[in-house]
């Protein structure tokens, strides 16, 4: 049995970046301290960051994945814009989630991404697309839509 849930996945982000940060440093205190920890960490080993949106990039060599930490995310170095999008996607779920965001798409994301890693190490192929789950969709969604209205705006 398959559940619907509601048919456009894409949360859009506040228009006002102040918005933005204060609702990611209020209500999603939690990944934008968590963010903000890493993200010292990163600089202190000597990694810059690159703005994306309204969030800050570490582009990082040698993965092929994405990690979303508040208004800070890591992604592969040389410019994945899909998985910086996706990224993005999971800061904008986490302004409407808030401190329900660790438990309602961080967790089940993070666990999901082991089990398919492990389905791929050992030859079995995944059953389902990476973003056939609503959170991952989700995240897809809201950041490609993100950068298409946002960023599209300002080339113009």
């Amino acid at each position: 049995m398959r559940i619907k849930c509601r048919k456009n996945a894409v949360f859009t982000a506040p228009k006002s970046k102040f918005a933005f940060y204060f609702l990611s440093l209020t209500w999603g205190a939690p990944k934008a301290i968590t963010g903000a920890l890493a993200a010292l960490a990163l600089r202190l080993t000597g990694h810059r960051t690159v703005k994306y949106g309204p969030a800050w990039c570490f582009e990082l060599p040698g993965i092929d994945w994405g990690l979303e930490l508040g208004l800070f995310f890591i992604a592969p170095e040389g410019g994945d814009e899909r998985i910086k999008a996706h990224e993005l996607g999971h800061g904008i779920q986490n302004i409407y989630f808030g401190i329900f965001t660790p438990l309602v798409v961080s967790l089940p994301s993070a666990i999901r991404f082991r089990y398919r890693r492990i389905r791929k190490r050992k030859g079995r192929p995944c059953k389902s697309g990476y973003d056939e789950i609503w959170f991952e969709r989700s995240a897809t969604e809201s950041g490609m839509e993100y950068m298409r209205t946002r960023i599209g705006k300002k080339e113009q």
